[in-house]
């Protein structure tokens, strides 16, 4: 009878309804694996950026697509390159130009968002790590493409395994129904953003802080979501990405105890899908798991590609990425404080 009753409820899940989360969980896996096997230079990252290619509502890119967007990208990273190359030393013609190109980013709706998530993140990464050395900025430029390119060929794979179905028209329908922000509306929140912005461009500029660039990077990501400025959403972005660093932690410490391939799959699977069916909900709040999930993926494979000081360099990563995120949120809401009092004054 108990048998019979297992059958029955087996038969009774709709398995099309789980699609789109196990695209996203088993897809992340896959991605992981490879890019782990390969062990080419900052593989990590292929694994993190691939996410936006799979996450609620994001259909599979076509060639021209994924062309244009790699060439866009080698153009901008090239440029980037040559910028810090020319202008890095001279602080009066670097940081307004830089913010220039910032502001632009972030007001312009003429490029994807994935577009634009790679172009700020090489705009912020390629000119100060080139504080350094020239080297290393072309170096990190060449490897932001290359992992661009990895990127895009094992999401699209991904696609084939999991092609677009049915219980993917809800996310897409939602993704389709954001309001389309104003000229005006636009402008304001890009200028809001460099104000949060300046001051940690020009605290790294000056003190040369290359080495904690993942708070920088983080900071520019983040700042893309308008909806932190609410601080209930902004509250779950920081314990989001805490859990997700925390579970990044605990990984580490278990793939230590047993150092096996296989295992550390089976890891990101269940810790995958603890953040995949909440970010493919109906919770207002859905959209802050996929950052959760980025940020343990991120911890995950920067400390098992790293070497014998991984076991510390876990712990400062996940504290450099709760900074950031901490900053965000609190700048994100006095600047939006000092707003609206301006406002009430305004007769």
């Amino acid at each position: 009878m108990s048998g019979r009753i297992r059958k029955i409820s087996l038969f009774s899940i709709d398995w099309v309804s789980t699609v789109p989360v196990m695209r996203y969980v088993l897809g992340s896996c896959f991605i992981l694996g490879v890019t782990s096997l390969m062990n080419y230079d900052l593989a990590y990252l292929t694994s993190v950026l691939s996410l936006g290619y799979i996450a609620p509502g994001a259909k599979p890119l076509s060639l021209k697509q994924g062309g244009g967007f790699l060439l866009i990208l080698t153009l901008i990273t090239g440029t980037a390159v040559i910028f810090s190359e020319l202008f890095l030393e001279y602080t009066m013609v670097f940081m307004p130009l830089l913010l220039l190109s910032l502001l632009w980013l972030y007001y312009t709706d003429k490029i994807p968002m994935m577009v634009k998530l790679f172009s700020l993140v090489s705009l912020v990464i390629i000119p100060f790590v080139s504080i350094d050395s020239a080297a290393i900025g072309s170096y990190i430029a060449s490897r932001l493409v290359f992992n661009a390119l990895m990127a895009v060929i094992l999401s699209q794979i991904v696609f084939m395994v999991f092609p677009l179905c049915s219980a993917d028209i809800p996310f897409e329908k939602k993704k389709e129904e954001v309001k389309k922000q104003s000229e005006k509306e636009r402008y304001n929140y890009a200028v809001s953003i460099i104000l949060i912005l300046l001051p940690v461009l020009l605290l790294f500029y000056m003190f040369k802080l290359s080495s904690s660039i993942l708070i920088l990077t983080f900071i520019a990501i983040l700042s893309i979501s308008p909806a932190l400025a609410n601080p209930k959403v902004g509250l779950v972005m920081i314990v989001a990405n805490i859990l997700g660093g925390l579970f990044g932690i605990l990984a580490y410490k278990l793939l230590v105890i047993v150092p096996n391939f296989t295992f550390m799959m089976l890891l990101v699977f269940v810790i995958g899908m603890f953040f995949g069916s909440r970010l493919f909900s109906d919770s207002k709040y859905a959209a802050i798991f996929g950052s959760g999930f980025s940020t343990f993926l991120l911890i995950l494979g920067s400390v098992t590609s790293s070497d014998a000081e991984a076991g510390s360099k876990v712990w400062s990563r996940v504290i450099q990425i709760s900074i950031a995120v901490i900053y965000v949120v609190i700048a994100f809401n006095i600047l939006n404080r000092i707003l609206e009092s301006k406002k009430k004054k305004t007769p």
